[in-house]
């Protein structure tokens, strides 16, 4: 079975990638955190997978299926030696193309705040059916045309939306600490790369940053900051294993006033230097 090396498609030309993973390719390939920037989709047949969305941890098993939009990290903590996923990606260009707002809008708030969904074994065949056939095509050398890619991404999406709208996976009511730190969550998720204060998120939630903090904290046990924090680190640790930016860029791209502020803030959260972290393995 040949390593799924290539899953991360999106730095490449490809339009779509489709391939079995039985040998742990996915951990290897996001074992520190790396921002999506293409559409993932797995599908487990068996064994285990801890990998964190976001800012969210999550266990993978038996009958799952996994949609990892765009713009999100992705950090792959462990995947068991029986872990069998069928994995599909479609680069960035190509949802542009069909707008992917408009075409998952009645059901994309579900698919962002649930990415994991298990199915039925009857639903995991039908997809495991259409993973297939994409991962046969791709083995084939087959290189369809846009438009049939374009549909086969549809296709998968508004499956899975199907499911969202026909269980009672997206039913859930927030109660109203529960509903401020969802939106805070997406506040920051918009706004890290440039803004780091308590202040600025209570406004755009109109509400005391007091009342926020005390809020965050009885929901989830953790600060505001600490969850801004969660994020800028992901986003530094991504860029310095990922990318060949200098840690300088890295520290405006995140809006530090310098190198030095920013190799403070990075080593409080993780204990080591941008540069350690960049050069460990």
């Amino acid at each position: 079975m040949k390593y799924i090396d290539d899953i991360n498609l999106f730095k490449s030309n490809k339009d779509f990638v489709a391939e079995i993973d039985m040998t742990g390719s996915l951990g290897r390939i996001y074992h520190y955190p790396q921002r999506m920037e293409g559409c993932l989709f797995l599908l487990c047949l068996r064994g285990e997978c801890d990998i964190t969305i976001h800012l969210s941890e999550h266990k993978i098993q038996k009958n799952d299926i996994v949609t990892i939009l765009p713009e999100t990290f992705v950090h792959v903590h462990r995947q068991s030696p029986d872990c069998r996923l069928y994995l599909i990606g479609f680069n960035k260009e190509l949802l542009n193309g069909i707008n992917l707002f408009n075409s998952t809008m009645n059901y994309l708030s579900a698919l962002i705040d649930t990415p994991i969904i298990p199915l039925r074994p009857e639903i995991t065949e039908l997809f495991q059916d259409y993973f297939l056939l994409l991962i046969k095509m791709k083995r084939m050398g087959a290189k369809p045309n846009k438009d049939l890619i374009s549909t086969m991404l549809l296709t998968i999406l508004h499956g899975v939306g199907s499911i969202h709208q026909n269980t009672n996976v997206t039913t859930r009511t927030f109660n109203r600490g529960e509903e401020i730190v969802k939106r805070l969550v997406q506040y920051i998720i918009k706004h890290y790369t440039k803004e780091r204060s308590v202040a600025f998120y209570a406004d755009l939630l109109h509400i005391s940053p007091q009342h926020l903090s005390t809020t965050v904290n009885k929901i989830t046990g953790k600060t505001v900051t600490d969850i801004i924090a969660k994020l800028v680190i992901t986003d530094a640790e991504a860029k310095l294993k990922s990318t060949d930016l200098t840690i300088q860029e890295i520290a405006y791209s995140l809006n530090f006033p310098d190198i030095s502020f920013f190799g403070k803030y990075f080593k409080r959260y993780t204990g080591m230097s941008p540069k350690q972290y960049r050069e460990s393995t």
